[in-house]
């Protein structure tokens, strides 16, 4: 086969073929190896970690010692004396209430709800740019057959022309021009090659592949039809990961807001231990026990004067975090809709492209007999020709504007990686 002919070089040397992909298996690797999402997802699990761990603020706290002393002194009066003893001692506390522990409770959750948003995002990214890289390549490999085909043209027209210029039918500049226009072409099929080799490398990117492995996408460079268009926008909102994050930040905001007013609050903490003294390492006399309670409530260095100016600040870094969650959906929902508008107009151009191919072959058919039996000029002809040219590129590229298209609304709703629905 002439194609399996042409690619062969593309592999610069290497030993096995590229492996043949899918879309699935493309999907199914970049969730396994890709370090972008991998990043996304440790930093929500970290987060996880973290909201798990700030309840321990408000579980009691207890601990057990056991120590041994010994100690020696002499006074006047009594003498030297001695004394060595062991002591086992058990402490409980707990904080009955601190709207500090609770304000740091809200805080690890905006931040836990933000790293998953945030690895939504990821997804949501990851999704895109592998389904454009999976889409490069396909178009790239279209792109070697339109121009071999393109090629095959120019080539066939350069000899016919060469032949009627011998025989005194056609000017020595056409001869000279449709040359050029084949060596052209052949400029092209090179060019096509390499970018099909840098279309590869960026889908190994893609997928996370640290040894760059020869891959080719399995598939047609097809989209699908676009959707109809939504009535309610708002109602794709909550599916964009970046209102997500914003929304997060407002909660994030209210939790920093409360830490800053938790200082205007009473807090109360109560204590209990019990000791046992002895001689032995493990005591059983001369127990002692104790229990203390405590109310506090700051009023200088950290009260209500430190207050004033950190509540004033919370509330306006709150203020900001709604502003730009204003922001974020407004430009979602401008961006869903330019999404989707360009989707359908994608769609309705591939069709429009495959008709003006269809017909460009169909007048570069009659054009090349007209020409062959002399009843078409060579300036008719090249026009005719060059339409046919320009029509199979693209038709080719407006396959591949309309999956990227497809791709950048799917992202416009935060469509997930390996999310079908």
């Amino acid at each position: 086969m002439v194609l399996a002919a042409i690619l062969s070089p593309v592999l610069g040397g290497a030993q096995d073929a590229p492996k043949p992909m899918t879309w699935e298996e493309c999907v199914s690797v970049a969730l396994k190896s890709n370090p972008s999402l991998a990043a996304a997802l440790r930093a929500r699990e970290s987060g996880e970690a973290s909201y798990k761990g700030s309840f321990n603020g408000l579980l009691p706290q207890v601990s057990l010692s056991n120590g041994y002393s010994d100690t020696h002194a002499s006074s006047p009066a009594l003498g030297r004396t001695s004394g060595a003893s062991w002591q086992a001692q058990a402490s409980a506390s707990l904080n009955v209430f601190d709207m500090s522990q609770v304000a740091s409770i809200r805080s690890a959750r905006a931040a836990l709800d933000q790293a998953g948003a945030a690895a939504a995002q990821a997804s949501v990214d990851l999704r895109f740019n592998l389904r454009h890289a999976f889409a490069q390549l396909l178009f790239a490999r279209n792109d070697v057959e339109v121009s071999q085909t393109i090629l095959d043209m120019r080539g066939k027209s350069a000899r016919l022309v060469a032949l009627r210029y011998n025989s005194g039918r056609e000017s020595k500049g056409n001869m000279l021009r449709s040359k050029a226009q084949a060596l052209q072409a052949e400029a092209a099929l090179s060019q096509a090659l390499r970018d099909l080799k840098t279309a590869r490398i960026e889908l190994d990117r893609q997928l996370g592949l640290d040894d760059l492995p020869p891959l080719d996408a399995v598939g047609s460079l097809e989209a699908a039809s676009s959707p109809e268009e939504p009535s309610d926008l708002k109602v794709l909102l909550p599916s964009r990961p970046d209102v997500a994050v914003q929304e997060a930040a407002v909660q994030g905001a209210r939790a920093s807001l409360s830490r800053a007013r938790s200082v205007l609050w009473p807090a109360l903490s109560a204590s209990f231990s019990r000791s046992v003294t002895d001689d032995k390492e493990f005591p059983s006399a001369r127990n002692s026990w104790s229990w203390s309670g405590l109310l506090s409530l700051p009023i200088f260095g950290g009260g209500p004067t430190a207050a004033t100016y950190s509540v004033s600040a919370a509330e306006r870094d709150l203020l900001k975090a709604r502003e730009n969650l204003r922001s974020a959906r407004a430009e979602a929902l401008s961006d869903i809709e330019s999404s989707w508008s360009s989707f359908a107009g994608a769609v309705d151009q591939v069709k429009v492209a495959s008709a003006l191919l269809e017909a460009a072959r169909q007048r570069n058919d009659e054009a090349d007999i007209s020409y062959n039996a002399g009843l078409l000029t060579y300036d008719n002809w090249e026009i005719i020709a060059s339409d046919r040219i320009n029509s199979e590129r693209t038709a080719v590229q407006a396959r591949l504007s309309a999956v990227t298209a497809e791709a950048a609304w799917e992202k416009s709703v935060g469509k997930l990686l390996g999310e079908n629905k």
